[in-house]
């Protein structure tokens, strides 16, 4: 049942149930009469009464039916269809206000013969519905592992992501922001990784349908709740696409109460980035200084060495540095200034500068967002339209953000047995994307932004690695924009023939399509050049279908046997068709008119249709016995096109078996205590569509030395025509990924809903997992296939605790906390793929026992500190001053038989805190959220500890200033080279460091206006508020990188602030 329309019918049996206990009380009361002779007391009491009028409302409305009694007796009135009510109490009674779903209030006269109550949502009701798979079920009969985040739990945060309502709040889901640039979508992983190359990522479920778009692409505005499906007994259903979980998301709909409802809401938001996330790189005097101290330290002269880069180390004027040198054991002062009279080119149009290539790239960046929506519904009919804007200007320069969305649902009873309804939603998307961040924290801060005509991009000198300018990258990527759009929807048919039971038939579709005008430019800037001027135009296009029915009969055998059955058919179709075209050579390059019919050069073409199919037939009988013992039975069978004819079809089975204790016990103290066990098998089918098969391209070779180009007519030599080579083996046995999973859990709530938590223990074991390994050359031309291979297993505990309580005072509390972790093991290997994933020498990652994404590596005990240690040492061309790898097999050799298992993924725990507080109108949360001995693999260490690992010249992190050196033993940063002879970007326990965090997600004030002054202004809630998002970081004292989340090259993750505005009418 829907919850608003469960709720309507509540306020309506309330209402009536009111009305007969007010006449039945009336009747009462003149029974009770005393005679006209009664004590002197009783005549004052009665006329002590005084008439007190109000209106009890919640955050959006009337709440009509409310009941209002007199607290200690049994006198009481029920509130009108606006909310109001008239009572004769005494003036200093205590007026109980109650409605069903929200917390009882206890109101004092104090002598007012006017009051205004508004009562606030029971969150964490047991009677909340919760929603699951094609159905719905009450909390407290759920059997399965099912998380819950509330509409208003997601309007309290005023989330402009519904993927960041997420993070941190759900036990057992990871989500990882992996960059902030506009439209950016974060990494969802429920109870850890689960296939090797087939996707892990989530199956979301909107409004009934499977979504193959991302959180971001929905509206937070327009959810009404979020439900986490973690167990395979929750995920079943849903079978071959629920092996990594399912989050169900349900939308909005119109509230009945007689009035239209108008919401909106504003966010203001500046972005921006700050020392905890950002590379301290070097300045041009100290990357002078650690280029000189590189050719100091390998008896090179840094005046010649210097002179490659563009740089005058004797300059007559210019910075001063100073550099130790081994050799005399003493400091060498130097002048740095161009190396051509003050330039670093030979043409003299680059002037020696000091840039900041970060902050030339960077901004701050704001966005806004806006939402209104306006909503009605009777008993006929329920409507619902939603319009969201959204703008970011990002942090990077000359990238941008926009999207608009359009949503409609209606629903209308033709009838009390026909029902039918639609929910379509439409989105606009533009996106201006780049990916400058690694080239401007390589490019030398000696390079000028500009040449000295102001207009022409500066660029790299002589020995200098060819990197683009990442300001004119930039700039002339700023019309390359994305657009897309996506329409998102279904329509349905409900028909109750008889009692009890439902037949619903839903038909969704899911368009996307897009579409990039990709312009690259002519440019000139010394030795990095581009003369031909193209572009490519890529168009994507994705259809998807299901067409949905179901069956569902709910009967009830002897008063406490409740069922309820249901059976399904369903049908999904996706047609998925690319195609781009590349032509060069233009005459003006300009966006109006490069494009294909102007060009005078080369032009190619390429495009591809791939799709799928999927029929389903699936089953599950729920059992509640007396509400004490719970069970279900949920049976899917799948069929995918994408294996071969014999492997088509797979079959998911469920159980779970479900046992209330606090019905048992019955404890006023104990509201609920209920124990759970499931098992279940879920599959996964997330790989490529033409996986099955063989795959071949064109190939346009000249011979057999520069083609493998098949020599069709056999010719033996000279210009074979078009021939065809393979790049994928075909699979005919290719099947399904199988997953089997056993889950124990408890759910608990005590205290009158004040404490409350559960308790989940997993084990989840992935068979057959699809994989597509890398191949040697011996296996020959198209050695890359898929197939199915490795086992994982999977295992770990989930805990949440919470704490709500309205202190005497005023003050109310809301805290919970949620940890868990998770381990996992690859339980086989075929032996055709175990050389593609990690090994030893020894022993290869089910031997190991180590978890999949473990990194095989040398293991670093410290620096060489003198020339004997390394003549003794046995690693080929090592170092005073250099890494020094452990000798493991003790055998005097450094070699590939001394790798060990250096970098783990697993974390030992996650954890999550959310805190609230009320009090006055005034809120107060905040979000924290950690990982616990978490191994990170710290790439940028190639260029914060070393200046030739990878790409000597370029920029690096001023870390590397402090160096091992003769005058410096005691540093662990290994002696700068302007050489890698020592080959010290091995993979080594050197770049593994913790990665431990807590971080402050978010931190917001806000204000909800009394409703005696927003009433006047025909308002039923006002909200301000003011929110800042990733405000600290606090990080192990042992990483070097500034955030544990981005130990790459990726966008920094930014930090933002934000005002907003939520009203309603």
């Amino acid at each position: 049942m829907d919850y608003f329309k469960s709720r309507q019918n509540l306020r309506g049996i309330v209402l009536a149930l009111g009305i007969a206990c007010t006449a039945s009380n009336a009747f009462a009361v003149s029974l009770a009469t005393p005679p006209e002779n009664a004590g002197a007391n009783t005549a004052m009491a009665v006329q002590q009464k005084i008439t007190v009028t109000g209106n009890v409302s919640d955050a959006t409305g009337p709440l009509v039916g409310a009941t209002i009694k007199i607290k200690g007796t049994s006198t009481g009135v029920v509130a009108d269809i606006d909310g109001n009510f008239k009572i004769s109490a005494g003036p200093n009674d205590v007026l109980e206000v109650s409605y069903i779903g929200y917390i009882t209030q206890d109101v004092k006269i104090n002598n007012k013969s006017k009051l205004t109550i508004v009562l606030e949502e029971e969150k964490h009701s047991l009677n909340e519905v919760v929603v699951i798979g094609y159905g719905t079920q009450r909390r407290e009969a759920v059997t399965g592992s099912v998380a819950n985040v509330s509409g208003d739990e997601l309007n309290q945060i005023a989330a402009t992501n519904a993927a960041q309502a997420l993070q941190g709040r759900v036990a057992g889901v990871l989500m990882t922001q992996t960059s902030s640039k506009p439209g950016a979508e974060m990494q969802i992983r429920i109870r850890g990784q689960r296939s090797l190359n087939a996707s892990n990522d989530p199956l979301i479920v909107l409004d009934g349908i499977p979504f193959m778009g991302q959180l971001s692409d929905i509206n937070p505005g327009d959810i009404k709740s979020m439900d986490i499906l973690k167990d395979a007994s929750a995920t079943a259903i849903y079978g071959s696409r629920a092996s990594n979980g399912v989050i169900i998301i349900t939308t909005k709909q119109g509230k009945k109460g007689g009035k239209m409802k108008v919401d909106f809401s504003a966010n203001l938001t500046a972005s921006f980035y700050t020392s905890q996330s950002l590379m301290n790189l070097c300045n041009s005097a100290e990357y002078a200084t650690a280029m000189a101290q590189a050719a100091l330290n390998d008896g090179i002269d840094p005046v010649t060495y210097a002179a490659n880069y563009g740089l005058n180390l004797n300059a007559a004027n210019g910075t001063p540095i100073t550099v130790w040198n081994p050799a005399t054991e003493q400091y060498e002062n130097y002048t740095v200034n161009g190396r051509y009279d003050g330039f670093i080119n030979s043409a003299k149009t680059m002037k020696y500068s000091d840039t900041d290539w970060l902050d030339e790239i960077s901004r701050t960046g704001f966005s806004q967002n806006y939402d209104l929506s306006i909503s009605n519904a009777t008993d006929k009919y329920s409507a619902l339209f939603s319009l969201g804007y959204k703008k970011n200007e990002g942090i990077l320069k000359y990238t941008s953000f926009e999207n608009i969305s359009a949503r409609m649902n209606s629903s209308y009873n033709i009838n009390k047995n026909l029902t039918v309804g639609e929910n379509f939603t439409i989105t606009w998307s533009r996106q201006v994307d780049c990916a400058p961040m690694e080239n401007a924290l390589k490019m030398a801060p000696i390079v000028p932004v500009y040449e000295t005509d102001g207009t022409t991009f500066g660029g790299p000198v002589g020995s200098m690695s060819d990197r683009q300018n990442p300001l004119r990258e930039m700039y002339q990527n700023r019309d390359n924009h994305l657009d897309y759009w996506r329409l998102f929807g279904n329509a349905y048919v409900e028909l109750k023939p008889i009692e009890g039971l439902v037949l619903r038939s839903s038909f969704g579709i899911d368009f996307y399509t897009s579409f990039i005008q990709s312009m690259n430019h002519t440019f000139h800037s010394d030795i990095v050049n581009n003369n031909v001027a193209s572009t490519t135009l890529s168009n994507k296009n994705d259809m998807n279908w299901t067409w949905s029915n179901t069956a569902t009969y709910n009967f009830t055998l002897a008063d406490k046997h409740d069922f309820s059955v249901l059976l399904g058919v369903e049908l999904s179709k996706q047609n998925s068709i690319d195609w781009s075209g590349y032509n060069e050579g233009y005459a003006l390059e300009d966006p109006d008119y490069m494009w294909p019919n102007a060009a005078t050069g080369t032009a190619r073409v390429a495009g591809a249709m791939v799709g799928y199919r999927l029929a389903s037939f699936f089953g599950k009988v729920d059992y509640n016995y007396d509400d004490l013992i719970l069970a279900s039975f949920t049976m899917r069978r799948d069929g995918s096109s994408r294996f071969g004819k014999g492997n088509r079809w797979g079959t998911f089975p469920a159980a779970t078996l479900g046992f209330r204790v606090s019905k048992l016990l019955e404890k006023d103290w104990l509201d609920d205590w209920k124990i759970r066990l499931s098992w279940g098998k879920t599959g996964n089918q997330a790989i490529d569509n033409n996986a099955q098969f063989g795959l071949y391209v064109a190939d346009y070779g000249l011979d057999r030395i520069t083609s493998t180009a098949y020599d069709l007519f056999l010719q033996g030599s000279g210009t074979f025509p078009s021939g065809y080579r393979a790049t994928q083996l075909p699979n005919a046995n290719l099947k399904w990924e199988s997953a089997t999973q056993y889950n124990i859990g408890t759910d608990f709530t005590l205290f009158h809903n004040m404490l409350y938590g559960s308790i989940d223990w997993y084990i989840k074991d992935v068979d057959d997992m699809l994989i597509n390994p890398a191949y040697i050359g011996t296996k020959g031309e198209g050695g890359a296939t898929w197939m199915n291979g490795p086992s994982l297993r999977n295992w770990g505990m989930e805990f949440m605790l919470g704490y709500r309580k309205t202190l005497p005072c005023g003050l109310g509390l809301d805290i919970n906390a949620n940890a868990d972790f998770f381990r996992n093991k690859v339980t086989s290997l075929p032996e055709t793929a175990t050389g593609s994933y990690a090994h030893t020498s020894k022993e290869n990652l089910v031997e190991s026992g180590q978890p999949y994404g473990s990194i095989v590596g040398y293991v670093v005990e410290g620096l060489y500190q003198t020339q004997e240690e390394v003549n003794a040492s046995g690693q080929a061309n090592a170092r005073v001053g250099g890494l020094k790898y452990a000798d493991l097999d003790k055998n005097g050799v450094i070699n590939s038989d001394d790798q060990d298992w250096i970098y783990n993924p697993v974390p030992k725990f996650s954890y999550g805190i959310n805190i609230g507080l009320t009090y006055k109108g005034f809120d107060l949360s905040m979000f924290w959220q950690g990982v616990y001995d978490k191994d990170v693999y710290n790439n940028q260490k190639f260029q914060t500890d070393f200046w030739a690992v990878t790409d000597a010249g370029s920029n690096k992190g001023n870390r590397l200033l402090n160096a091992w050196n003769t005058n410096n033993t005691g540093s662990t940063i290994p002696r700068l080279s302007t050489t890698n002879t020592a080959d010290e970007g091995r993979a080594s326990s050197y770049f593994v460091e913790n990665g431990s965090y807590l971080k402050l997600r978010t931190l917001q004030v806000g204000y909800t206006f009394p409703s005696s002054l927003i009433s006047k202004l025909k308002m039923t809630s006002a909200r301000v508020y003011l929110s800042g998002q990733n405000l600290l970081t606090i990080k192990s004292s042992s990483l070097t990188c500034p955030d544990p989340e981005n130990p790459d090259w990726n966008y920094p993750l930014s930090t933002s602030l934000s005002f907003g505005l939520q009203l309603s009418f």
